[in-house]
């Protein structure tokens, strides 16, 4: 009898990841009165956990980490837990403190990862997300290294320019009955298009868009601004993961990648001596 080899695969990450980030993660940082002993470093394997699942489902020309976004008008991001992005075209930018810079032209997907979310957590996590996509707005010189349309670079009305942003959480904490409707109340007049493109609750299920066939999409905004769909994990608890694997894999292979010209990154170097031929 034949199986689906990548959903079989796939299904065995999923249950392995929500092991871990769920139940593993408790167990080792919680003392036996449920206290949390070592904050950073729980935070730093739930998003190990996170990372590694990822892989899976993310081009393998791609790579995955974590740091600051970077652009040559020296605005930098927050911290990001995911960083998705070309190694093979990006600098090793790292201080002495190990703290990694990614050139935002590289970058093509930021993810954070969280735990048990309120509503005004959630609304922190996404208005910094947004940031991330203001970033990219930015470039001074876009020289396209991929693509995946003819013609100049636009991340304004092109998808695929933009970059692909997520959160994955344990649990949103609040009630979450109308959740769709009562998610963008949660932005700070923030763009439409800056708007985060999936949530994924382990727990609860997925946030994403719809289109007006009624697809589930996973870009706020494509020629007007989408609708909200709200995707529960049904009977097996694996739908809104699927969809979620379906559509990072999507965005991921799809996102424009850019040269990052060094020269604009470094200011003024035309103040040096020259020495002229004779």
């Amino acid at each position: 009898m034949s199986i689906n080899v990548f959903e079989e695969i796939l299904i065995e990450r999923i249950e392995k990841f929500k092991l871990s980030f769920s139940e593993t993660s408790k167990k080792v940082f919680f003392n036996e009165q449920g206290k949390l002993i070592h904050p950073a470093e729980f935070g730093m394997f739930r998003e190990t956990e996170c990372r590694d699942f990822l892989r899976l489902i993310v081009p393998t020309r791609l790579d995955i980490g974590q740091g600051f976004l970077i652009n040559t008008f020296n605005n930098i991001s927050h911290q990001c837990d995911i960083v998705i992005y070309d190694s093979k075209n990006s600098p090793l930018i790292e201080s002495n403190e190990r703290q990694r810079f990614f050139p935002i032209e590289t970058v093509v997907a930021v993810g954070e990862v969280k735990s048990i979310l309120s509503k005004s957590n959630l609304s922190d996590a996404l208005n910094k997300l947004s940031q991330v996509k203001v970033l990219r707005e930015e470039i001074k010189n876009p020289a396209i290294i991929k693509t995946e349309q003819t013609g100049k670079y636009d991340p304004k009305n092109y998808i695929y320019d933009q970059i692909f942003t997520f959160l994955i959480c344990q649990k949103l904490d609040f009630n979450l009955e109308n959740i769709a409707n009562e998610i963008g109340t949660l932005y700070n007049q923030v763009e439409y298009r800056h708007r985060h493109n999936l949530i994924l609750s382990i727990e609860d299920g997925l946030l994403a868009y719809y289109d007006d066939l009624s697809k589930t999409f996973m870009y706020p905004y494509c020629n007007l601004a989408l609708k909200n769909r709200f995707v529960q994990p049904g009977t097996n608890n694996y739908s809104h993961f699927k969809i979620f694997s379906s559509y990072i894999f999507l965005g991921t292979s799809s996102g424009t990648i850019l040269y990052p010209e060094i020269t604009d990154y470094m200011g003024n170097i035309t103040g040096g001596q020259k020495l002229d031929e004779k």
